[in-house]
């Protein structure tokens, strides 16, 4: 699977819970914070994710389509 897709950047995809914020998404992807800001800024403009500001923090949801990605994914990854 390593090299269908990059761990990192998926590992921060399928770390997005309902209402995560970036520093709870980095802790559990573990990787740099300036990177899951900017994998999130991505999947934001792809349609996959939404954010909510709320205050001083900005929280992150799959969309629809992020979910039917999300799982899809899931299940390639079940696969060995």
């Amino acid at each position: 699977m390593k090299l269908l897709f990059k761990e990192k950047t998926l590992r921060i995809f399928l770390s997005v819970e309902e209402g995560e914020y970036a520093a709870k998404i980095r802790n559990k992807a573990v990787c740099m914070y300036s990177y899951v800001i900017s994998c999130l800024r991505k999947f934001e403009e792809l349609g996959l994710i939404e954010s909510q500001k709320e205050g001083r923090i900005k929280r992150y949801k799959l969309t629809e389509k992020g979910k039917i990605i999300a799982s899809k994914i899931k299940d390639l990854l079940d696969i060995k």
